[in-house]
């Protein structure tokens, strides 16, 4: 697999952290090491820009260069922020993208700057990111509103998922990726989605199987339909095939819930 130049990264990047002019880089060939069913990539990412409770949300977009596919996806990083989870979701990020997917990866800490302990003030702001994203996407020539999904890791992961349990939320589908219910208390607001929660018995040390049970419980309750996914690897780190077999399931849950049946077979 080619390999989009680093200057080029790190450039996109910077784009995104501080914000200055750029215009968009062709993905053409990406980021880090790739996974075994990568596609061609069919892609640009660029930066991109939304407004959440009159504060200006910056990021990462990823638009398709081939066919759209008229379905969007918001990922939303961790507590760890953008500036670290931005060079892990890239490949990933290019790849749906190249599938036919737009993709924004938003620094969602600009509606409301992270602080420890986190409170209910600042979750309630960074689901409001969240909601602000999906309601961005929808607006993009190629995409229509009605499939836009949102996805998140860690910290974001309970972001997504317990924010598009809101009926203030137009996400279609919700994935958290290594999240669960120790991450902050669950609100209350009810909201029928498909869902997916994606954890590993060893990967993410942090947050325990029973933790994640109690927030898919939680979800399901709120009316929530919620898939458990539980991961093959073994590995104690995010590695690169970890995230490789997160992006799997992602898209293929994505594809059932966003796409009609004769779109959701993968790009040659």
């Amino acid at each position: 697999m080619k390999r989009f130049p680093t200057l080029a990264i790190a450039a996109a990047f910077a784009a995104a952290a501080f914000f200055g002019p750029a215009s968009n880089a062709s993905a053409q060939a990406a980021a880090p090491a790739g996974c075994a069913d990568d596609v061609p990539q069919r892609a640009t990412r660029g930066p991109a820009e939304y407004i959440s409770n009159s504060q200006t949300v910056r990021g990462l977009i990823y638009k398709p260069t081939g066919p759209a596919n008229g379905a969007a996806v918001v990922l939303l990083h961790s507590s760890e922020g953008l500036s670290v989870d931005a060079h892990s979701f890239d490949p990933h990020a290019i790849q749906l993208a190249a599938r036919g997917y737009h993709v924004l990866v938003p620094n969602y800490f600009e509606a409301r700057a992270r602080q420890v302990p986190w409170n209910g003030r600042d979750i309630r702001l960074w689901e409001e990111a969240g909601h602000d994203a999906v309601t961005y996407m929808g607006t993009l020539e190629g995409v229509d509103p009605a499939r836009v999904g949102i996805w998140g890791f860690s910290l974001g992961g309970f972001v997504a998922t317990d924010g598009s349990a809101h009926p203030d939320s137009t996400a279609r589908v919700a994935i958290g990726v290594g999240t669960g219910q120790d991450i902050f208390e669950a609100s209350r607001g009810r909201r029928e989605l498909p869902m997916m929660l994606i954890e590993g018995y060893s990967t993410f040390p942090i947050i325990s199987s029973a933790t994640m049970r109690e927030l898919a419980a939680n979800l399901r309750r709120r009316g929530g339909t919620v898939e458990v996914q539980m991961l093959a690897a073994s590995e104690r780190t995010m590695s690169g095939p970890v995230w490789c077999e997160v992006f799997q399931h992602t898209r293929r849950f994505l594809d059932a819930n966003l796409l009609p049946a004769a779109a959701a077979a993968p790009a040659s």
